[in-house]
């Protein structure tokens, strides 16, 4: 267990990962004809044990392919006491699947969930941060589909939503559907994604820190991701040249840095799953309507 030395010991913050296999990913959305082997499984364990090291709870964001291949893998995931939400079923963006087949995306993911669960999965996050301003719609079929709370919304989409591009602030779409915005930061006049992944992989610690710090410094909680091939890769992730793909290549770079990361960040803060995080904005409902509309986006 790590010393830990947090800043700002009133504010918990949102550590959360997307369970996802980089191969599998490339493939569905590129259409590459390359073998898949499927390492998200022995990634994921790596990480939960690097998690558990430290004491850190987070949400999982998984896949429904991911849980149909692997439903020993959710259940040890639950079994560590993470939170785990929907990415999707075949990790492919709302946009490219239209409505129809999104909505059978969602409700498919959802349900396989939460048959190994045995619980309510009513959280989401969209594979690629695939809800744009072209696909508002997507918002519409989560809560048909039952979902309650999206963390989806990075600035580009906010302003189509009637928000500032910077407003980190969770706020309640239809009074339904609680978004928790990605964390933001402003440079050059222009919102932009800070939450980890490829957004801060380049982004000396350091800096990250001090920018988090000030969040914190205002009572404001900040959301962190990365994937289990970003936090300690296996086998073809660990590759030079992975999956065939330049674009792959180029993008894995950086693939095991979280490692150091995340232990860093652990020291200065303190992280629990998004709801933990945000509980405060996901408010208790009466006759499927939320109690306090206020910040409700109609």
């Amino acid at each position: 267990m790590i010393e830990n030395t947090q800043t700002s010991p009133v504010v918990i913050n949102a550590l959360c990962f997307d369970i996802d296999d980089l191969a599998y990913s490339l493939s569905t959305k590129n259409g590459a004809n390359f073998s898949s082997e499927y390492l998200v499984e022995k990634e994921t364990y790596s990480l939960l044990e690097f998690l558990d090291g430290l004491g850190l709870k987070a949400t999982m964001f998984v896949p429904g392919y991911v849980a149909e291949h692997f439903p020993g893998l959710i259940g040890a995931i639950s079994h560590a006491n993470h939170d785990i939400g929907s990415h999707g079923y075949e990790h492919i963006i709302a946009e490219q699947l239209q409505q129809k087949r999104f909505r059978n995306d969602v409700v498919m993911s959802k349900k396989r969930l939460e048959d190994i669960l045995s619980r309510e999965v009513s959280t989401y996050r969209s594979p690629s941060w695939g809800i744009t301003a072209r696909t508002l719609w997507a918002y519409d079929v989560l809560i048909e589909a039952g979902y309650s709370v999206d963390n989806t919304a990075q600035p580009s989409l906010l302003k189509h939503l009637g928000r500032s591009p910077s407003d980190m602030m969770p706020f309640r779409y239809k009074d339904l559907l609680t978004v928790i915005p990605v964390t933001s930061f402003k440079f050059l006049n222009r919102s932009v994604p800070f939450n980890g992944g490829l957004f801060c992989a380049y982004v000396p610690i350091a800096f990250q820190i001090r920018y988090y710090e000030s969040l914190n410094e205002k009572g404001m909680a900040f959301n962190y991701f990365c994937h289990p091939y970003e936090f300690n890769p296996g086998g073809a992730n660990r590759q030079v040249w992975k999956c065939h793909s330049l674009a792959a290549t180029m993008y894995g770079m950086y693939f095991g840095i979280y490692r150091y990361y995340l232990r860093r960040l652990a020291s200065r803060f303190r992280f629990g799953p998004l709801k933990e995080a945000y509980g405060s904005y996901i408010e208790p409902k009466i006759d499927g309507r939320a109690e306090n509309p206020a910040g409700v986006l109609r």
